[in-house]
């Protein structure tokens, strides 16, 4: 009687080649938020495991580019490994953005993981207060 090898993690591997994620997956799209805040369009991106001085943040036109790499040490094929879903390598994600904005003073930071880019809006296209001038 031959005794079977049981991989309990197989199954998990699996699956991620089916759907495409997992070690078979290849870069990553750090997660992305996008909101107003006071005068200011705020992009929040997940950056955890990026050096902030490895992060591009562009802008052309209308077009924000944020691009980096990200590596761990434990890249390859270490075989010690029963499940991997870290994703590591190059990310670039690329945003139009609205009409209206000072591309000139856009600002970015970085605290904890999580960058953030404002681009504040241009003082002309803020809302502004009418006086009414009431006659009687």
């Amino acid at each position: 009687m031959e005794l079977m090898h049981f991989d309990p993690f197989s199954v998990w591997r699996d699956f991620d080649v089916r759907l495409g994620t997992g070690r078979t997956r290849r870069g990553w799209l750090p997660s992305v938020d996008v909101f107003d805040r006071e005068n200011a369009l705020v992009i929040r991106m997940d950056i955890a495991g990026v050096s902030p001085d490895d992060v591009d943040v562009t802008i052309e036109d209308r077009t924000l580019t944020i691009a980096g790499p990200r590596s761990l040490d434990t890249e390859g094929d270490d075989p010690g490994f029963h499940r991997r879903e870290i994703s590591t390598g190059a990310f670039k994600r690329t945003l139009v953005l609205p009409d209206g904005l000072d591309a000139g003073e856009i600002s970015a930071t970085a605290t904890n993981g999580i960058l953030e880019v404002s681009v504040p809006r241009r003082p002309e296209v803020l809302p502004r207060k009418v006086q009414i001038d009431v006659t009687g």
